[in-house]
């Protein structure tokens, strides 16, 4: 056999009727998760304060102040958010799941996309950490405040790469496939370079302390934000449904079959 010749489709037998109901509830389970995730992380975050971040130019005294006069209220929100960011691992789960699907989409890029996405999950967890620190001993030196403060959001914001890589691995994914019989529509593909083209200017965010490129500002806090969260109910739509199109031709295999 030469190097260009294909190799033999193997036809894989279905999965009992039985196990593929439980492997569906699965999927499903883990996609209806993520809405009420998120609604958690928002209202832990509103709850906190911390939407927007207090500026990056206040002083150490007033970063302080901030959280010994909020320190309850800001423990709990962080509490709901940390709580809030579990729903990330299934959705990442159900991405990769359907990306190894892919009909001419190389596998390679399902395992970049899923290292990506775990990196990026620490990434989400280790700054609410950090802030953590900063409000459980409130009565510290000042600028041990402002420093476990600003680490907590630079640590959020600045680590652009793998937010970027998972999206890039998604698109290509999404481009290579069958398009007569795609995993995702096509438009899932420019969703997602959109959304790494929007992280890019967070790199900028250690030269300001002002303005829109500061780590409270607009194209730092408020456009990745949105995007990344508007980003992570596209993902679950289109899983969702890719999930049950899957279900629909399992059952429409073994209707076929028992005809």
């Amino acid at each position: 056999m030469t190097t260009t010749e294909r190799l033999p489709e193997v036809a894989i037998p279905p999965s009992p009727p039985g196990q593929r109901t439980v492997g569906l509830r699965v999927l499903l389970a883990c996609l209806w998760c993520i809405p009420p995730g998120l609604v958690i992380i928002i209202a832990g975050w509103v709850m906190a304060g911390l939407m927007p971040p207090p500026p990056a130019h206040d002083t150490p005294a007033e970063i302080a102040a901030y959280y010994r006069d909020n320190t309850t209220i800001i423990r709990l929100g962080l509490l709901l958010m940390l709580i809030g960011f579990a729903v990330w691992a299934p959705l990442f789960g159900v991405i990769t799941r359907q990306m190894l699907r892919a009909r001419r989409s190389h596998p390679v890029l399902a395992y970049i996309q899923l290292g990506a996405g775990a990196t990026t999950w620490i990434f989400l967890l280790l700054p609410f950490l950090m802030l953590s620190a900063a409000a459980f001993r409130p009565e510290r030196n000042p600028e041990i405040t402002q420093a476990l403060h600003d680490l907590g959001w630079i640590t959020l914001f600045m680590p652009l790469t793998p937010f970027v890589v998972q999206s890039v691995a998604i698109a290509v994914a999404t481009l290579l496939d069958d398009p007569k019989k795609p995993l995702f529509p096509r438009w899932v593909a420019y969703v997602n370079i959109m959304e790494a083209i929007s992280f890019l200017p967070v790199g900028l965010l250690t030269f300001f302390k002002t303005g829109p490129f500061a780590y409270h500002g607009v194209m730092v806090f408020w456009v990745p934000i949105l995007v990344y969260f508007g980003w992570i109910l596209v993902m679950t739509y289109v899983c969702h449904r890719s999930v049950m199109n899957d279900a629909a031709e399992a059952d429409a295999r073994e209707a076929a079959h028992a005809g």
